[in-house]
């Protein structure tokens, strides 16, 4: 293996980004100024409005559905990538497919889980 073969390896490309990337970000705080903490800067801010004194009800509905989400597209990726289908065999077809057949299931399960008392 030659010298440009090694260079434009994957392994090798993230590692020059992240060194790339880490130098960057040492010579971007170097170079900022310091950081003034005043008054107006550690005021809380709502689209100019005071925020109110007690804390709104936070709704974890929606982490259900990602919590949800990340479930069943972790499935599809996974039954997808087990069948062994060759990249010529149109996977994109099979992969429209078990997304519809995981949608629906996960609408399902959402419907169920929201006529529950």
């Amino acid at each position: 293996m030659d010298a440009a073969a090694i260079l434009v390896s994957p392994v090798s490309v993230l590692i020059i980004a992240l060194f790339a990337a880490g130098v960057i970000y040492a010579i971007g705080g170097k170079i900022a100024p310091p950081l003034s903490k005043s008054a107006g800067k550690l005021a809380s801010y709502a689209c100019g409005e005071e925020p109110p004194p007690h804390r709104a009800p936070l709704s974890i509905q929606m982490f259900d559905y990602a919590a949800l989400f990340m479930v069943f597209d972790v499935i599809a990726m996974t039954i997808i990538l087990s069948w062994g289908i060759p990249t010529r065999a149109h996977p994109a077809l099979y992969l429209v497919v078990m997304y519809i057949g995981l949608t629906f299931i996960a609408l399902l399960v959402l419907v169920r889980r929201r006529e529950k008392p």
